[in-house]
């Protein structure tokens, strides 16, 4: 038995279910958001492997650890996670993500994580940055709390309440080309690269959770090598690393444990039968 643990359903969810019913795999999926569900001191459940959609992150726009409190109280119980739990709580972060790519030599976009308006300048300062200026929330997801500021106006009013939202400060970098905006999803599974797509918007913010588009990506040995070595560098088994693209340069903003796999299928790549094969691999070795 593989448990799929999320907060809500979606696509992802469901088809992922499907590719490992396909493979002869029974799986349940636990849903965070069901009113019925009670997690008190003896909560577990029966199962092989758990696979999890989710971790630290904000819910209506505001943080939540419940999700990440469930995940803790299952590992209590000695489950085995796919990604592990490590992995999970390090791609949460955003913050975190930057700082462990970053010592392991990979290109990503100057960041800092501040407190207030005076941090952000004094960061601005020192690399010599001008605006406009990337704001985030290191514990966002869906680039919901993404913004740029463009004035001193604006980078005092998104830091007001920076100490308590876990805001990071970042160099914009202008991917931006005849008005559309293209960045690069990459899918590695148990290290391989499963495929990639870039996602296309009018403006900087791409996320398909915002109704953008994907178009096919020709992946080149520079692209596969850069995916999988923030993969490994995550201890990620299976991930999406989101890449800008910068003249002759590529940078790494994120990496994400729980990839959708809708902008996959809708090109024709079985990602979640890979993700399905990976899990499967992993219950049966599982010590």
């Amino acid at each position: 038995m593989i448990t799929i643990v999320c907060a809500e359903g979606g696509s992802t969810i469901y088809a992922l279910k499907n590719a490992l019913n396909d493979l002869g795999e029974k799986c349940e999926i636990l849903l965070l958001s069901n009113n019925n569900l009670l997690v008190e001191k003896e909560f577990n459940i029966n199962t092989d492997l758990i696979h999890s959609r989710c971790g630290i992150g904000d819910y209506l726009d505001r943080l939540t650890l419940f999700s990440w409190q469930v995940l803790n109280i299952l590992e209590i119980e000695e489950h085995k996670f796919i990604n592990p739990l490590e992995t999970i709580h390090n791609s949460s972060d955003k913050f975190k993500t930057i700082k462990i790519l970053s010592k392991n030599h990979i290109k990503t976009p100057k960041t800092a994580l501040i407190r207030d308006y005076e941090d952000a300048k004094r960061f601005m300062e020192k690399y010599n940055l001008e605006y406009p200026i990337i704001l985030k929330n290191s514990f966002s997801k869906c680039g919901l709390s993404v913004k740029m500021a463009k004035s001193d106006e604006e980078l005092k009013k998104y830091t007001k309440n920076a100490i308590w939202e876990g805001t990071i400060l970042q160099e914009y970098i202008n991917f931006g080309e005849n008005g559309k905006y293209k960045d690069i999803r990459i899918l590695v599974v148990d290290g391989e690269v499963i495929g990639g797509y870039r996602r296309v918007s009018n403006n900087f913010i791409t996320n398909l959770h915002l109704g953008n588009i994907v178009e096919p990506l020709k992946l080149n040995d520079d692209l596969s090598e850069l995916a999988l070595k923030c993969a490994e560098s995550m201890n990620g088994y299976i991930m999406g690393v989101d890449i800008l693209p910068s003249k002759d340069e590529y940078y790494v903003i994120e990496t994400n444990t729980a990839p959708g796999t809708k902008g996959f299928r809708s090109l024709g790549i079985k990602a979640d039968e890979e993700i399905a094969k990976c899990l499967i691999n992993y219950k049966k070795n599982k010590k």
